[in-house]
């Protein structure tokens, strides 16, 4: 009798043992499926952010294409206007001669008067005395 009691008393302990090992299993299985559901929705979001980041991308690549387009199409304006110019000047002589010094003087005088003067009177509509 003593035997079979103790047989009882340790299989039961061994079921309360069993018991415990397949609850504390269950509770790490959810806790692994709770992580492993955050972890896809990480991942989704990141697929989301990437895909956007992509799109970005192609916006910026067709403005740089958009851009270079611009700035050929102006460098040939530029290049075009340069040859116009050149061939209407090529038969004036006055254009291909050398400019004498006495306008050149008068030309940079001017300039610097210019450049010197003060227009704040007649930008801000102040009458200048000579009326």
């Amino acid at each position: 009798m003593k035997a079979t009691a103790i047989l009882a008393i340790v299989m039961f302990a061994l079921l309360i043992a069993a018991v415990s090992a397949l609850a504390w299993q269950s509770h790490k299985r959810e806790q692994a499926e709770k992580s492993l559901t955050g972890t896809r929705e990480e991942l989704k979001q990141t697929g989301d952010v990437l895909a956007e980041v992509r799109a970005l991308r192609r916006d910026v690549n067709q403005v740089d294409a958009g851009l270079k387009a611009l700035n050929q199409q102006r460098t040939a304006t530029g290049e075009h206007r340069r040859e116009n110019i050149k061939t209407a000047l090529a038969g004036d002589p006055c254009a291909v001669g050398p400019v004498r010094t006495a306008v050149a003087d008068s030309l940079y005088q001017r300039a610097e008067e210019v450049a010197a003067a003060d227009y704040s009177g007649a930008l801000t509509r102040k009458p200048d005395g000579k009326n």
